[in-house]
């Protein structure tokens, strides 16, 4: 893993805990591409979308964003991280009315680079089912 590659994930991450889109797509590569629980976001437009409408844009459905690192594993082209992903439920998500209730689950992201050291893909994986239930949306486990 080279500096540069690792310097575009920390730029990445601050950029996301700042709710700045604008810093958080230029960590990307042309064609980039974001998978949350295999549902996959390809392109530039798509993976902007998906940042705003969840909220790490400072709107969409999600407020007070934050990701934290608990640990990481650096291999040759990817960086893991366990985290841990938080926010507060300000707005329409999965057709939940905006209950103002705080979030807050484990996360595992593969950060996957290019050749130019830029982020070419994010691969998410979380209890979606979690945030259901931490909302009141649903009981946990179903």
């Amino acid at each position: 893993m080279t500096p540069a590659a690792l310097d575009c994930l920390r730029e990445h991450l601050d950029a996301e805990n700042a709710h700045d889109l604008a810093r958080i797509m230029a960590t990307y590569v042309a064609a980039p591409r974001v998978t949350i629980n295999g549902r996959t976001f390809a392109g530039v437009e798509a993976v902007r979308a998906f940042h705003d409408r969840f909220g790490f844009g400072g709107s969409g459905a999600f407020s007070a964003i934050r990701v934290e690192e608990r640990r990481r594993h650096v291999v040759d082209r990817a960086v893991v991280i366990e985290q841990t992903l938080s926010g507060v439920h300000t707005g329409k998500w999965q057709g939940l009315v905006p209950t103002q209730k705080c979030f807050s689950l484990p996360v595992c992201t593969v950060y996957s680079f290019a050749d130019d050291a830029k982020l070419a893909a994010e691969d998410v994986y979380f209890d979606a089912s979690a945030i259901s239930a931490q909302l009141g949306a649903a009981p946990h486990g179903r």
